[in-house]
């Protein structure tokens, strides 16, 4: 069930993409401080959007998971240290 769906969502990620593509023919120019690139404005926006979601998801590793996983490890060796030092005083 798992891959049927998989392959759906990436099917209509690829058909998203050609239909952005097909319909942003035009050629612009991005302007920036190193070098000027000129490309289709659907691959361009296509890439902003990749950029976008791959920054959110670094994002939201270093604020949530990053330190959830951090303080997780903290309590079990907290308590493991614990449970070594009861065991030994009895």
């Amino acid at each position: 069930m798992f891959r049927w769906l998989l392959l759906f969502f990436f099917l209509a990620a690829v058909v998203a993409g050609l239909v952005v593509g097909v319909l942003n023919p035009q050629t612009v120019s991005l302007d920036l401080l190193a070098f000027n690139l000129g490309a289709p404005l659907g691959a361009l926006v296509l890439a902003a959007l990749v950029a976008g979601i791959l920054l959110g998801l670094v994002l939201a590793a270093v604020l949530f998971v990053l330190p959830s996983r951090l303080s997780r490890r903290g309590r079990t060796k907290s308590s493991a240290e614990s449970g070594m030092t009861d065991q030994s005083n009895a």
